[in-house]
Protein backbone atom coordinates (compact mmCIF):
# COMPACT_ATOMS: atom_id res chain seq x y z
CA UNK A 1 0.00 0.00 0.00
CA UNK A 2 1.45 3.56 -0.96
CA UNK A 3 0.91 5.37 2.50
CA UNK A 4 2.16 8.78 0.77
CA UNK A 5 -1.24 8.38 -1.49
CA UNK A 6 -3.85 7.54 1.54
CA UNK A 7 -7.08 8.51 1.31
CA UNK A 8 -9.85 9.12 3.80
CA UNK A 9 -11.26 5.14 4.50
CA UNK A 10 -13.93 5.62 6.89
CA UNK A 11 -16.95 7.36 5.04
CA UNK A 12 -19.23 6.26 7.57
CA UNK A 13 -17.60 8.94 10.38
CA UNK A 14 -17.45 12.51 8.69
CA UNK A 15 -15.78 13.79 11.83
CA UNK A 16 -12.60 11.30 11.08
CA UNK A 17 -12.63 12.35 7.02
CA UNK A 18 -12.55 15.86 7.54
CA UNK A 19 -9.58 15.35 10.30
CA UNK A 20 -8.05 13.67 7.47
CA UNK A 21 -8.99 15.70 5.13
CA UNK A 22 -7.83 18.88 6.82
CA UNK A 23 -4.25 17.60 7.33
CA UNK A 24 -3.76 16.17 3.60
CA UNK A 25 -4.33 19.81 2.88
CA UNK A 26 -1.88 21.45 5.26
CA UNK A 27 0.57 19.09 3.95
CA UNK A 28 2.78 18.58 0.77
CA UNK A 29 0.20 16.71 -1.36
CA UNK A 30 -2.13 19.78 -1.30
CA UNK A 31 -2.00 20.70 -4.63
CA UNK A 32 -1.82 17.18 -5.98
CA UNK A 33 -5.73 16.20 -4.21
CA UNK A 34 -7.05 19.88 -4.47
CA UNK A 35 -9.81 18.33 -6.75
CA UNK A 36 -10.46 15.27 -4.85
CA UNK A 37 -10.83 17.59 -1.70
CA UNK A 38 -13.02 19.79 -3.61
CA UNK A 39 -15.53 16.65 -4.73
CA UNK A 40 -15.68 15.50 -0.92
CA UNK A 41 -16.07 18.77 0.31
CA UNK A 42 -18.56 19.58 -2.71
CA UNK A 43 -20.80 16.20 -1.14
CA UNK A 44 -23.26 18.49 1.04
CA UNK A 45 -23.67 20.92 3.79
CA UNK A 46 -22.79 17.82 6.71
CA UNK A 47 -18.90 17.69 5.20
CA UNK A 48 -18.76 21.31 4.92
CA UNK A 49 -19.77 21.33 8.84
CA UNK A 50 -17.81 18.77 9.68
CA UNK A 51 -14.20 20.25 7.94
CA UNK A 52 -15.59 23.52 9.59
CA UNK A 53 -15.48 22.03 13.37
CA UNK A 54 -12.10 20.52 12.50
CA UNK A 55 -10.76 23.74 11.22
CA UNK A 56 -11.88 25.45 14.29
CA UNK A 57 -10.78 23.05 16.78
CA UNK A 58 -6.72 23.54 15.20
CA UNK A 59 -7.09 27.40 15.38
CA UNK A 60 -8.12 26.54 19.13
CA UNK A 61 -5.01 24.01 19.73
CA UNK A 62 -2.75 26.27 17.72
CA UNK A 63 -3.46 28.86 20.02
CA UNK A 64 -2.52 27.00 23.27
CA UNK A 65 1.00 25.03 21.63
CA UNK A 66 1.87 28.54 20.74
CA UNK A 67 1.33 29.54 24.67
CA UNK A 68 2.89 27.09 26.05
CA UNK A 69 6.88 27.20 26.66
CA UNK A 70 8.57 24.71 24.10
CA UNK A 71 10.36 22.23 26.32
CA UNK A 72 11.42 20.23 23.27
CA UNK A 73 12.87 22.62 21.15
CA UNK A 74 16.65 21.34 21.55
CA UNK A 75 16.12 17.49 21.33
CA UNK A 76 17.14 15.73 18.27
CA UNK A 77 14.32 14.54 16.20
CA UNK A 78 13.18 11.44 16.23
CA UNK A 79 13.45 8.87 12.63
CA UNK A 80 9.88 9.23 12.07
CA UNK A 81 10.18 12.48 12.21
CA UNK A 82 12.19 13.38 9.41
CA UNK A 83 9.97 11.13 7.12
CA UNK A 84 7.54 13.04 4.70
CA UNK A 85 4.23 12.91 4.07
CA UNK A 86 1.80 10.26 5.75
CA UNK A 87 3.24 10.17 9.16
CA UNK A 88 2.84 13.38 10.21
CA UNK A 89 -0.46 13.81 8.51
CA UNK A 90 -1.63 10.91 10.13
CA UNK A 91 -0.39 12.55 13.21
CA UNK A 92 -2.23 15.70 13.01
CA UNK A 93 -5.45 14.05 11.92
CA UNK A 94 -5.27 11.68 15.11
CA UNK A 95 -5.03 14.85 17.42
CA UNK A 96 -7.60 16.56 15.29
CA UNK A 97 -9.91 13.74 16.01
CA UNK A 98 -9.32 13.63 19.35
CA UNK A 99 -9.89 17.38 20.12
CA UNK A 100 -13.37 17.26 17.19
CA UNK A 101 -14.57 14.47 20.21
CA UNK A 102 -14.02 16.30 22.66
CA UNK A 103 -15.96 19.63 21.17
CA UNK A 104 -18.73 16.94 19.70
CA UNK A 105 -19.03 15.22 23.23
CA UNK A 106 -20.22 18.96 25.07
CA UNK A 107 -17.51 18.93 27.42
CA UNK A 108 -17.16 22.34 25.98
CA UNK A 109 -20.01 24.29 23.66
CA UNK A 110 -18.72 25.42 20.17
CA UNK A 111 -20.39 28.30 21.46
CA UNK A 112 -17.45 28.74 24.49
CA UNK A 113 -14.74 28.27 22.00
CA UNK A 114 -15.66 30.69 19.52
CA UNK A 115 -15.90 33.26 22.94
CA UNK A 116 -13.03 32.10 24.87
CA UNK A 117 -10.61 30.61 22.47
CA UNK A 118 -8.47 31.58 19.45
CA UNK A 119 -11.41 32.17 16.84
CA UNK A 120 -8.47 32.30 13.85
CA UNK A 121 -5.74 30.76 11.84
CA UNK A 122 -4.13 33.09 9.73
CA UNK A 123 -4.16 31.83 5.88
CA UNK A 124 -1.51 29.84 5.59
CA UNK A 125 0.51 28.16 2.77
CA UNK A 126 -0.97 24.69 2.36
CA UNK A 127 1.11 23.87 -1.11
CA UNK A 128 2.24 26.03 -3.83
CA UNK A 129 -0.25 28.99 -3.88
CA UNK A 130 -2.80 27.16 -2.13
CA UNK A 131 -4.43 28.78 1.01
CA UNK A 132 -7.06 28.74 4.13
CA UNK A 133 -8.57 32.07 4.70
CA UNK A 134 -10.28 32.98 7.97
CA UNK A 135 -11.77 35.67 10.05
CA UNK A 136 -13.01 35.22 13.20
CA UNK A 137 -16.07 36.52 15.12
CA UNK A 138 -17.03 40.03 14.83
CA UNK A 139 -13.97 40.84 12.29
CA UNK A 140 -14.47 41.90 8.91
CA UNK A 141 -10.58 41.10 7.29
CA UNK A 142 -9.42 41.94 3.83
CA UNK A 143 -6.52 39.91 2.24
CA UNK A 144 -4.30 40.50 -0.88
CA UNK A 145 -4.04 37.48 -2.59
CA UNK A 146 -1.22 36.27 -5.01
CA UNK A 147 -2.71 37.97 -8.18
CA UNK A 148 -3.20 40.99 -6.94
CA UNK A 149 -6.72 40.68 -6.39
CA UNK A 150 -8.21 41.59 -2.84
CA UNK A 151 -10.99 39.24 -0.84
CA UNK A 152 -12.40 40.84 2.34
CA UNK A 153 -14.11 38.39 4.86
CA UNK A 154 -17.02 39.10 6.62
CA UNK A 155 -16.90 37.76 9.80
CA UNK A 156 -16.69 34.28 10.72
CA UNK A 157 -15.96 33.05 6.98
CA UNK A 158 -13.70 30.76 5.83
CA UNK A 159 -12.24 30.73 1.89
CA UNK A 160 -10.00 28.35 0.27
CA UNK A 161 -8.12 29.15 -2.69
CA UNK A 162 -5.49 28.17 -5.12
CA UNK A 163 -3.51 29.38 -8.20
CA UNK A 164 -1.65 28.15 -10.67
CA UNK A 165 -0.72 28.74 -13.76
CA UNK A 166 -4.04 27.87 -15.70
CA UNK A 167 -6.61 28.72 -12.92
CA UNK A 168 -7.71 31.24 -9.89
CA UNK A 169 -9.66 28.90 -7.84
CA UNK A 170 -11.40 29.75 -4.90
CA UNK A 171 -14.27 28.20 -2.38
CA UNK A 172 -16.36 30.12 0.03
CA UNK A 173 -16.79 27.75 3.20
CA UNK A 174 -18.90 29.54 5.10
CA UNK A 175 -19.91 33.39 5.34
CA UNK A 176 -19.79 36.14 3.17
CA UNK A 177 -16.95 37.68 0.96
CA UNK A 178 -16.30 40.49 -1.56
CA UNK A 179 -13.95 39.73 -4.13
CA UNK A 180 -12.12 42.50 -6.08
CA UNK A 181 -10.70 40.90 -9.03
CA UNK A 182 -7.67 41.86 -11.22
CA UNK A 183 -7.46 41.36 -14.96
CA UNK A 184 -5.76 38.24 -15.39
CA UNK A 185 -5.54 35.51 -18.43
CA UNK A 186 -6.38 32.93 -16.06
CA UNK A 187 -10.37 32.37 -15.16
CA UNK A 188 -10.49 33.58 -11.57
CA UNK A 189 -13.44 31.07 -10.50
CA UNK A 190 -15.50 30.87 -7.42
CA UNK A 191 -17.65 27.92 -5.93
CA UNK A 192 -20.26 28.17 -3.38
CA UNK A 193 -22.30 25.45 -2.65
CA UNK A 194 -23.06 23.91 -5.87
CA UNK A 195 -22.20 26.60 -7.80
CA UNK A 196 -19.71 28.68 -9.37
CA UNK A 197 -18.99 32.13 -9.98
CA UNK A 198 -16.63 33.25 -13.04
CA UNK A 199 -15.61 36.69 -12.60
CA UNK A 200 -13.56 38.77 -15.45
CA UNK A 201 -11.96 41.79 -13.46
CA UNK A 202 -14.91 42.56 -11.11
CA UNK A 203 -16.22 43.43 -7.71
CA UNK A 204 -18.60 41.12 -6.35
CA UNK A 205 -20.60 39.46 -3.34
CA UNK A 206 -21.12 35.93 -2.92
CA UNK A 207 -23.02 34.60 0.80
CA UNK A 208 -23.26 31.58 2.21
CA UNK A 209 -25.92 31.63 4.61
CA UNK A 210 -26.29 28.81 7.72
CA UNK A 211 -30.01 27.39 5.80
CA UNK A 212 -27.80 26.93 2.77
CA UNK A 213 -28.88 29.54 0.29
CA UNK A 214 -26.07 31.30 -1.85
CA UNK A 215 -26.40 35.01 -2.22
CA UNK A 216 -24.36 36.40 -5.55
CA UNK A 217 -24.28 40.04 -5.88
CA UNK A 218 -22.47 42.36 -8.34
CA UNK A 219 -20.87 45.66 -8.38
CA UNK A 220 -18.80 46.14 -11.37
CA UNK A 221 -17.68 43.75 -14.54
CA UNK A 222 -19.57 41.10 -15.27
CA UNK A 223 -19.67 37.14 -13.93
CA UNK A 224 -21.44 33.73 -15.52
CA UNK A 225 -23.14 31.61 -12.22
CA UNK A 226 -23.37 28.32 -13.19
CA UNK A 227 -25.43 26.43 -10.57
CA UNK A 228 -25.18 22.34 -10.98
CA UNK A 229 -28.96 20.73 -10.78
CA UNK A 230 -27.99 17.24 -10.56
CA UNK A 231 -24.64 15.32 -11.72
CA UNK A 232 -25.92 14.63 -15.46
CA UNK A 233 -27.39 18.01 -16.04
CA UNK A 234 -25.77 20.47 -17.97
CA UNK A 235 -24.59 23.93 -16.63
CA UNK A 236 -26.17 26.60 -18.05
CA UNK A 237 -24.26 29.79 -17.02
CA UNK A 238 -26.57 32.97 -15.51
CA UNK A 239 -24.88 36.54 -16.50
CA UNK A 240 -25.38 39.08 -14.41
CA UNK A 241 -24.84 42.55 -14.69
CA UNK A 242 -23.79 45.25 -12.14
CA UNK A 243 -26.35 45.92 -9.89
CA UNK A 244 -27.59 43.04 -9.99
CA UNK A 245 -28.16 39.77 -7.79
CA UNK A 246 -28.77 36.21 -7.96
CA UNK A 247 -29.70 33.58 -4.86
CA UNK A 248 -30.08 29.53 -5.16
CA UNK A 249 -29.89 26.34 -2.63
CA UNK A 250 -26.34 25.38 -2.36
CA UNK A 251 -28.07 21.52 -1.72
CA UNK A 252 -31.36 22.30 -3.74
CA UNK A 253 -31.41 24.12 -7.07
CA UNK A 254 -34.36 22.48 -8.33
CA UNK A 255 -36.59 26.24 -8.19
CA UNK A 256 -36.05 28.40 -11.34
CA UNK A 257 -33.30 31.01 -10.95
CA UNK A 258 -34.29 34.23 -11.17
CA UNK A 259 -32.09 37.45 -11.46
CA UNK A 260 -33.47 40.50 -9.17
CA UNK A 261 -32.13 43.93 -8.45
CA UNK A 262 -29.73 43.73 -5.65
CA UNK A 263 -30.16 46.19 -2.45
CA UNK A 264 -27.95 48.85 -2.33
CA UNK A 265 -28.33 49.13 1.45
CA UNK A 266 -25.64 46.55 2.34
CA UNK A 267 -22.60 47.39 0.10
CA UNK A 268 -20.89 49.28 2.77
CA UNK A 269 -20.46 45.93 4.80
CA UNK A 270 -16.81 45.80 4.39
CA UNK A 271 -16.94 49.32 6.15
CA UNK A 272 -19.04 47.90 9.11
CA UNK A 273 -21.72 49.87 7.78
CA UNK A 274 -25.69 48.57 7.58
CA UNK A 275 -28.31 50.59 6.11
CA UNK A 276 -32.01 49.98 6.99
CA UNK A 277 -34.93 51.53 5.62
CA UNK A 278 -38.44 50.08 7.76
CA UNK A 279 -36.96 46.71 8.91
CA UNK A 280 -37.79 44.61 11.81
CA UNK A 281 -35.82 45.37 14.86
CA UNK A 282 -35.48 41.53 15.37
CA UNK A 283 -34.13 41.28 11.56
CA UNK A 284 -31.22 43.95 12.35
CA UNK A 285 -30.65 42.74 15.82
CA UNK A 286 -30.18 39.05 14.35
CA UNK A 287 -27.61 40.56 11.97
CA UNK A 288 -25.73 42.53 14.44
CA UNK A 289 -25.27 39.44 16.60
CA UNK A 290 -23.31 37.74 13.94
CA UNK A 291 -20.87 40.00 15.08
CA UNK A 292 -21.17 40.12 18.77
CA UNK A 293 -20.18 37.65 21.40
CA UNK A 294 -22.48 39.36 23.78
CA UNK A 295 -25.80 39.85 22.12
CA UNK A 296 -28.73 41.44 21.74
CA UNK A 297 -32.18 40.46 22.96
CA UNK A 298 -35.88 41.80 22.38
CA UNK A 299 -37.91 40.79 24.94
CA UNK A 300 -41.27 40.62 23.67
CA UNK A 301 -42.56 39.48 19.87
CA UNK A 302 -44.17 42.94 19.38
CA UNK A 303 -41.24 45.04 20.02
CA UNK A 304 -39.26 43.18 17.71
CA UNK A 305 -41.85 44.13 14.96
CA UNK A 306 -41.07 47.72 15.10
CA UNK A 307 -39.37 48.95 12.26
CA UNK A 308 -36.28 50.43 11.83
CA UNK A 309 -34.45 52.75 9.78
CA UNK A 310 -31.01 54.47 9.41
CA UNK A 311 -27.15 53.73 9.11
CA UNK A 312 -25.59 52.04 11.76
CA UNK A 313 -21.85 50.57 12.54
CA UNK A 314 -23.28 46.87 13.21
CA UNK A 315 -19.48 45.85 14.92
CA UNK A 316 -20.27 48.09 17.84
CA UNK A 317 -22.76 46.34 19.56
CA UNK A 318 -23.40 48.25 22.10
CA UNK A 319 -23.51 51.37 20.95
CA UNK A 320 -25.79 50.06 18.33
CA UNK A 321 -28.03 48.88 21.03
CA UNK A 322 -28.42 52.25 23.02
CA UNK A 323 -28.97 53.84 19.24
CA UNK A 324 -31.72 51.84 18.60
CA UNK A 325 -32.93 51.81 22.31
CA UNK A 326 -32.89 55.71 21.60
CA UNK A 327 -34.47 55.55 18.73
CA UNK A 328 -37.59 53.67 19.30
CA UNK A 329 -37.99 54.74 23.21
CA UNK A 330 -36.82 51.06 24.85
CA UNK A 331 -35.38 50.99 28.28
CA UNK A 332 -32.05 49.45 27.72
CA UNK A 333 -30.49 46.58 30.47
CA UNK A 334 -27.12 45.90 30.67
CA UNK A 335 -26.14 42.34 32.23
CA UNK A 336 -24.96 38.82 31.90
CA UNK A 337 -22.85 39.72 28.83
CA UNK A 338 -25.73 40.58 26.70
CA UNK A 339 -27.99 43.33 26.10
CA UNK A 340 -31.72 43.18 26.37
CA UNK A 341 -33.92 45.52 24.56
CA UNK A 342 -37.34 46.13 27.03
CA UNK A 343 -40.61 48.79 27.07
CA UNK A 344 -39.95 49.65 30.56
CA UNK A 345 -37.53 49.33 33.39
CA UNK A 346 -38.59 46.43 35.65
CA UNK A 347 -40.06 48.07 39.13
CA UNK A 348 -37.89 49.04 40.98
CA UNK A 349 -35.82 49.88 38.90
CA UNK A 350 -31.57 48.64 39.17
CA UNK A 351 -28.81 50.69 38.02
CA UNK A 352 -28.17 48.16 35.21
CA UNK A 353 -31.67 49.33 33.26
CA UNK A 354 -31.42 52.53 31.00
CA UNK A 355 -35.00 53.26 31.14
CA UNK A 356 -36.51 54.88 27.58
CA UNK A 357 -35.67 58.37 26.86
Amino acid sequence: MNEDNDTPKRPGNLRDEAAEWFAIMRGPDADARREEFEAWLARGALHRTAYNKIAETFSIGKGLKEDAPDDAGSAAPSPASQKPGILKMAGLALCLVGAAAVLYLGVVSPGTLKQDGPKIANGGTAGGNSSQLQSKLGEIREVQLPDGSRVTLDTDSLVLTKFDRDLRDVRLVRGRARFNVEKDNRPFVVAAGNGTITALGTSFDVGLARDERVTVQLFEGSVDVRVRRDLSAAETPVRLAPGQQLIFRAEKAAAPIQVTNAPVTDRRWPEGVREYDGVRLGDVVGEANRYATGPILVAAADVSDRKVSGTYRLRDVERLAENLADMLRLALIRGNNQLLLVKTCPSPRKENCTPPS
